[in-house]
C-alpha cells in the first residue's frame, strides 16, 4: 500500500460519510474501537546511561554473530552467555539434550526479592539462525562487521539482536539493584529455526517446573516497522496470536509407464491435479477478531477515508471494497486467510530417465490456518479432496491456532512503553501467520507476547531469512530500553 493515496480510488467522499453513517445504525458491534489502553507510565526511579550499556551491547552481538550457530553449535552461544552473566554474580544452567550435547538451552533467574505471589516474567529468545550463502551477501554473513552504523551478520534480528537486547534488560536489573516484585528469568533456547524439538519442545516437556511460578513471556513474533503500510509511521506489531500450523506429507500413487504414452491418470499428474484443487478452495478474506485491532491501529495513522474504512474493517459492508488492497500485500493476505503453500514435489526423477512415469510420488504441503478453524475438521477436508486423486494423506505436524489476551497488563504496558520511545508511531495487536515458540509456552498456561522491539524498515525484513541481514546500532539501544523501562513498570504492579 503506498502512502497518502487512497486504497479505493473510485469512492467519493459523499459514499464514504453514508457509510459511516450506516455504521451508526448498526451500532457499536459494528464498530471497532481501538484495543490499545491509554496508561500514566510511572516516573522511573532509576537512570541509566544507555549510550555506555549499548557500546557493550555492540561488542556482545558481534562476538556471538561471529558464532556459526545454523541450526547447530547453539552451545558456544549459550557458554558465552553464561560467561557474561557469570561476571554479574547471575548464576545459570546449560541444558542440552541427550546426545545433543551442541543444542543447548541456557536458564538465568533474577529472584523477587520478597515474597509474593506476582506472576514471573520469562525473557525468551533463541540463539539458532538459518544458513547464509557467503556468496549472496555483501559483508562475511559471520563477521559481525560495523558498516553505515549498523552491525552485519546472520542473526542480527532473528533473533540474536533481541536475544542481546533482553541480556542488557536483565543485566540492568542487576546492577541497578532494583527490588524485584516478580522474577524474571533469561531463556535462550536452541534449535527454534528446525522445530524445537531440541530447544522449547525439550525444555517444556523434560523440564516444565522450571517454569512454574511464571505467567508472562516476551519472546519474538512481532516487529515494529516504520513506512511499510501507513506512510512515515511506526506500527509496533505485537504478537499475541498465532495461525495453527498443518503440515502434509503427500504419497500419490498412480500407473507407471513410459512417458511416450501416458495414461489418463498418473502418479506425478495425480499430484498436481490435487494441488491445483486444494489452492482453488476456501480463498475468501476472514476479518476475524484477532485481526480487526490491527486494522483499527493501521487506521489510526491513516489519511481519511483509509483510516475509517481501517477501523472498521471488520464490518461486512466494507469487506469489497478492502479485499483489493489487502491481497495486494503477501502479509495482510495471510492474516486474513487460510493460506496453503506446495512446499515439495519429489518424483524420484534423479533415478529415473525423462521417459519414465513413475509409480509413486511425494509431495508437501504446508497449511496455515485462522483462528476459529479447526485443525482436524480441515486435515479431513483436504483428505477428502486426496481420495479422488489416490494420494494418502500423512500429518507431518498439526498446531492449532493460539492467542494470549491482549487486555493484560503485560500487552498493555508494553505497547505503551513501546511508544512512548518513538514519534509517530502506534501499537497493534499482531496475528502471527508462522509459528514461533511462544505458541509451545501458551500451552502450558504462559501468556505469550512477540516483539523485537527495534524500528526495522521494509527492506530490513527481506534480510531476515536473507541476504545482508543487518540491524541498526541505534536499534539495540532502544530495544534494551523498551525492554528494561516495561519491566520497571510492572515491577509493583
Amino acid at each position: 500500500m503506498k502512502p497518502n493515496k487512497s486504497f479505493f480510488f473510485r469512492t467519493q467522499k459523499s459514499i464514504v460519510l453514508h457509510l459511516f453513517g450506516v455504521c451508526f445504525l448498526l451500532g457499536t458491534n459494528s464498530c471497532t474501537f481501538s484495543p490499545i489502553q491509554k496508561i500514566n507510565l510511572k516516573p522511573l526511579k532509576v537512570n541509566v546511561d544507555w549510550e555506555k550499556r549499548n557500546k557493550e551491547a555492540v561488542k556482545i552481538l558481534q562476538d556471538i554473530l561471529k558464532i556459526q550457530s545454523d541450526r547447530k553449535n547453539e552451545i558456544l552461544v549459550a557458554k558465552y552467555f553464561q560467561s557474561v552473566l557469570a561476571k554479574e554474580g547471575i548464576p545459570s544452567r546449560i541444558y542440552s539434550p541427550p546426545g545433543k550435547p551442541d543444542h543447548a538451552n541456557l536458564v538465568a533467574v533474577l529472584e523477587t526479592t520478597n515474597k509474593t505471589q506476582e506472576k514471573g516474567l520469562i525473557l525468551a529468545n533463541h540463539i539458532d539462525v538459518v544458513e547464509a550463502d557467503p556468496k549472496e551477501w555483501d559483508v562475511p554473513p559471520y563477521s559481525g562487521i560495523i558498516k553505515d552504523g549498523r552491525i552485519w551478520g546472520r542473526g542480527a534480528i532473528d533473533m540474536k539482536g533481541m536475544a542481546v537486547m533482553q541480556l542488557m534488560a536483565f543485566l540492568e536489573l542487576k546492577r541497578s539493584k532494583i527490588p524485584l516484585e516478580r522474577k524474571v528469568m533469561f531463556l535462550a533456547l536452541a534449535d527454534e529455526e528446525s522445530g524445537s524439538k531440541y530447544g522449547a519442545a525439550y525444555m517444556i516437556s523434560e523440564y516444565k517446573n522450571l517454569f512454574d511460578g511464571y505467567g508472562w513471556m516476551i519472546g519474538e513474533g512481532g516487529i515494529a516497522v516504520k513506512g511499510a503500510i501507513t506512510g512515515n509511521s511506526t506500527v509496533f506489531n505485537i504478537q499475541y496470536a498465532e495461525k495453527g500450523n498443518i503440515w502434509l506429507k503427500l504419497i500419490a500413487k498412480g500407473q507407471s509407464g513410459h512417458g511416450s504414452t501416458p495414461p489418463n491418470e498418473y502418479a506425478s499428474l495425480n499430484l498436481l491435479n490435487f494441488y491445483k484443487e486444494v489452492l482453488s478452495i476456501d480463498t475468501s478474506i476472514k476479518i476475524t477478531d484477532e485481526t480487526k485491532g490491527f486494522f483499527y491501529q493501521l487506521g489510526s495513522v491513516s489519511n481519511f477515508p483509509n483510516s475509517f474504512f481501517l477501523k472498521n474493517a471488520s464490518n461486512p459492508i466494507f469487506k469489497p471494497l478492502l479485499s483489493g488492497p489487502i491481497r495486494k500485500n503477501r502479509h495482510l493476505t495471510a492474516m486474513t486467510t487460510n493460506t496453503k503453500s506446495i512446499t515439495g514435489l519429489h518424483t524420484n526423477e534423479e533415478t529415473t530417465g525423462y521417459n519414465v512415469l513413475n509409480g509413486e510420488v511425494v509431495g508437501k504441503l504446508d497449511i496455515r490456518v485462522l483462528p476459529g478453524t479447526d485443525t482436524k475438521e480441515y486435515i479431513e477436508d483436504i483428505r477428502k479432496i486426496a481420495k479422488k486423486y489416490s494420494i494418502e494423506v500423512v500429518i507431518f505436524d498439526e498446531i492449532s491456532p493460539d492467542s494470549s489476551p491482549i487486555d493484560s497488563v503485560l500487552f498493555q504496558t508494553l505497547a505503551n512503553v513501546s511508544v512512548s520511545k518513538v514519534e509517530n508511531s502506534v501499537a497493534a495487536p499482531f496475528l502471527s501467520p508462522g509459528k514461533t515458540d511462544n505458541s509451545r509456552f501458551r500451552r502450558i498456561g504462559i501468556d505469550a507476547y512477540g516483539l523485537i522491539p527495534a524500528v526495522l524498515e521494509p527492506t530490513d525484513l527481506d534480510s531476515m531469512h536473507g541476504k545482508n541481514e543487518n540491524i541498526k546500532i541505534e536499534n539495540l539501544k532502544l530495544g534494551s530500553t523498551i525492554l528494561f523501562e516495561t519491566i520497571l513498570q510492572l515491577n509493583g504492579l
